[in-house]
């Protein structure tokens, strides 16, 4: 390990696609001298190795040092690995704060290294490019240990998307699988294979039970592969315009809502150019346009090739009804290197990195964190999310290995929580079948302990949907929730420690211990009426392996004993505030931006227009529209912004300015929002934090530099 150590932290060769005027470091290569104070650490971090707490500390003292001389090629190379090191310690601790601050220093390092064009010295690891999103996965999951979340059963309330069920969830299975109780099946259909589409209908009609029940105005999820699976594949679809219109002519004809999936997992195939997939999907797309019951589908899998994202492939919004995914579970917390066997929190585990990219390993444990991408892209676009396939193995078939308890432990909390915790999700398609060109096996029939915590997942969490056309509740984070006119809440708590152990999750209600629990989603029946009248506090914690967790202070708002009222709402601003124009400083990426700011209560005020003419062309940028008879303002994360001309026009003329509160109504990515904006000259300004919470970009502040937004960062 000391070998390995050194060699990573002090090779350091200069990267030959380094050229003049590649970037500007703050000093030359070669010509940097360290200070005098420096030699002593690199000693000590040299006899730290195999020492979390040492690590740490030297790590802490040379970032100190060297940081404050900015960033360059000697620095950057020098602390990144140390920052990896450091994080890494500090996560086998039980110190997520920590490993995600040092997370967050070793991401700044790589990427200055990357957009230098420099590569790591040391053979043994990948690029920046690569490490970077490496960095990125794992602070996903960081980031979801870090608070618990507690969610209420809500009334179901209406979906804001035009596809998709209007309470609820759907779900179903393959029609060849063994569950017929749904009225949402799966049937698979290769792109011009030997026989029609229309004769695949025929036959499912003929010998499927599940089929039948779904063609009789339930749903039918098509998937429609490609063959072969890359470039050639896709590009056939464009020469295929008799079979497509003759394809469609019978999905068209269905008693069914049918969810046409094209050309799926296009990310994870070993080669496949993006720009031909999407002319192949959006030729499908537009010629079902004519059928009102198909409904489009974009689906790729859970995780993408390095070299790709799942958004390089997406058609456009004009062409997707839906975003879908694929994912499958069946690792058992065994390392990204299988050789390792089972991976552990042991200080010299190196391979967490890969683990977290690839959701396997101590990452093993929260399937939801996997397909946040396809989430995050289903936000910014707008769409209905469709979990389009996926599965639990409780059997490895090429070596006999039983996996049932690990199968039945992540079934139990992806059915609980995928639409819980994601209300983007409106159907769950189980992969219900004997599949033999696969090592593992899913189908339910073989399996009574998985089938089992199938139907009780199903069951207890309340939203999904046996009737397509039935209605259902929902859940909504225990903030949201009202209280009116319940006696009971029912409360379940998302509780994301890494690694393989249990958790326990254990309610506080008025700082007293109520319930505890130690299978999610940890449910929990409060009793409203037994709490009487007043304000009541409840509080999670939850503690598993060497972490330990909290969620956030909730106050209840009871109206009396047994009649429970609103929760606690935020304070109202004034109708009518002074307004002061100021040329306060703001920065974005680096760069000075001409906005126009006014102060109201000690806080700055933006122009939404000018923060999205800023971000525009980074990957925060968002789109902004209005809706005049709406009186609506809506914003969309990763779409492009269109200027008026306007923007960005410098400090206002003028001295004190009258404010109102406006009576827009704001969505953000379909979502209405509550945020604080007032009306000044006909135009809304909102507080910066406020933005950037809701769009998902970092806002700083420092004394000289003044105000800053940096688009590679998550809000904090």
């Amino acid at each position: 390990m000391m070998n390995k150590l050194t060699r990573r932290l002090f090779s350091f060769a200069l990267a030959a696609a380094l050229t003049a005027g590649l970037c500007l470091p703050a000093f030359a290569y070669g010509n940097f001298k360290y200070p005098s104070a420096y030699w002593k650490l690199h000693s000590a971090w040299e006899a730290a190795a195999g020492d979390p707490d040492q690590v740490i500390s030297v790590a802490q003292k040379t970032y100190d040092l060297l940081n404050p001389l900015g960033l360059g090629q000697d620095v950057c190379e020098n602390l990144e690995p140390k920052a990896m090191m450091a994080s890494w310690a500090c996560e086998v601790k039980g110190d997520i704060a920590g490993a995600i601050t040092w997370a967050e220093r070793e991401r700044t390092y790589a990427k200055w290294l990357t957009e230098c064009g420099l590569t790591p010295s040391y053979a043994d690891r990948y690029d920046y490019t690569d490490l970077i999103q490496s960095i990125d996965a794992r602070l996903e999951y960081l980031r979801a240990a870090q608070t618990v979340t507690v969610y209420a059963q809500s009334d179901g309330s209406a979906s804001p998307y035009a596809a998709g069920p209007r309470t609820g969830t759907w779900y179903g299975a393959p029609v060849d699988g063994s569950r017929s109780d749904t009225n949402a099946a799966l049937m698979y259909v290769t792109f011009q294979d030997s026989y029609s589409v229309e004769y695949w209908i025929d036959y499912y009609s003929r010998t499927s039970e599940s089929f039948r029940k779904a063609a009789d105005g339930g749903v039918i999820e098509v998937a429609w592969n490609f063959s072969p699976e890359n470039t050639s594949g896709a590009r056939a679809v464009l020469g295929a315009d008799s079979y497509i219109a003759e394809s469609l002519r019978a999905l068209g004809g269905l008693n069914a809502t049918v969810l046409l999936r094209v050309g799926a997992e296009m990310n994870c195939w070993s080669e496949c150019d993006p720009e031909v997939y999407k002319q192949a999907f959006r030729k499908v797309a537009s010629a079902a346009r004519s059928y009102s019951n198909i409904q489009m589908v974009f689906s790729p899998n859970d995780i993408s090739n390095r070299n790709v994202t799942c958004a390089d492939y997406y058609p456009g919004d004009g062409y997707v009804d839906w975003i879908g995914m694929s994912t499958y579970h069946n690792t058992q917390y065994v390392s990204y290197d299988k050789s390792r066997g089972v991976a552990s929190y042991t200080f010299g585990y190196d391979k967490y990195y890969d683990d977290a990219f690839y959701g396997v390993g101590i990452y093993d444990h929260d399937p939801l964190i996997t397909v946040k991408p396809i989430i995050d892209l289903a936000k910014a676009h707008n769409k209905p999310v469709m979990v389009s396939e996926c599965g639990f193995s409780y059997r490895d078939k090429t070596s006999g290995q039983d996996l049932t308890a690990f199968a039945s432990e992540q079934m139990n909390w992806f059915y609980s929580y995928i639409n819980m915790v994601y209300p983007q999700v409106k159907a769950v398609f189980y992969f219900d079948t004997a599949f033999r060109g696969s090592d593992f096996e899913y189908s339910l029939a073989g399996s009574p302990t998985l089938s089992s915590t199938y139907e009780k997942a199903i069951r207890e969490n309340g939203a999904y949907l046996s009737d397509v056309k039935g209605t259902a509740t929902g859940w909504t984070t225990l903030d949201k929730a009202s209280l009116t006119g319940r006696n009971t809440l029912r409360l379940a708590a998302y509780a994301s420690l890494p690694g393989k152990h249990g958790t326990t999750v254990t309610y506080y209600v008025d700082g007293k211990q109520v319930h505890s629990a130690s299978q999610a989603p940890f449910y929990y029946n409060l009793d409203l009426s037994a709490l009487g009248g007043g304000s009541h506090t409840l509080r999670v914690e939850a503690a598993g392996g060497q972490f330990k967790s909290s969620s956030q202070t909730y106050t209840l708002r009871l109206g009396g004993s047994t009649a429970p009222v609103t929760p606690e709402q935020p304070e109202k601003p004034a109708a009518e505030v002074k307004a002061m124009p100021t040329n306060d400083k703001l920065t974005c990426d680096g760069q000075l931006q001409n906005a126009t700011v006014y102060k109201i209560g000690g806080s700055n005020f933006f122009k939404i227009r000018d923060l999205a003419a800023m971000l525009n062309g980074t990957e925060k940028q968002f789109s902004v529209g209005y809706d005049g008879a709406a009186k609506a303002v809506t914003a969309t994360s990763g779409q492009p912004y269109e200027g008026t001309g306007k923007e960005l026009a410098g400090a206002a003329a003028g001295g004190e300015q009258t404010a109102q509160v406006s009576n827009d109504s704001i969505y953000i990515n379909g979502e209405k929002t509550t945020v604080s904006v007032y009306k000044i000259g006909g135009s809304n300004y909102f507080k910066l934090r406020d933005l950037g919470k809701a769009l998902n970009f970092y806002v700083g502040y420092e004394g000289g530099k003044g105000m800053y937004i940096e688009t590679d960062k998550p809000y904090e």
